[in-house]
């Protein structure tokens, strides 16, 4: 049976978007309705992204976890208007 953790380092949707730069936040909403284990990680990750590099990697991230969920064309939908 499933269960939901709750964990410091895990993040919602609208928690990560309140607090997320406009880039970070694109990309928070591009994973929506993923259900990969590293999402809430990763939400949490966006909503505390300060610098550009960083925003770089994380970007690699999201693709790399929408490409295991959803495969890669859907991955480069959902990325493609952020670049």
């Amino acid at each position: 049976m499933l269960q939901l953790v709750e964990s410091p380092d895990c993040s919602d949707t609208d928690t990560a978007l309140a607090t997320a730069s406009p880039e970070a936040a694109a990309l928070v909403l591009a994973l929506n309705g993923c259900c990969h284990p590293r999402v809430g990680r990763l939400r949490a990750r966006l909503g505390d992204c300060d610098n550009s590099d960083q925003l770089e990697l994380l970007r690699s991230e999201v693709f790399n976890v929408l490409a295991l969920s959803f495969g890669p064309t859907e991955a480069q939908r959902r990325l493609l208007p952020l670049q």
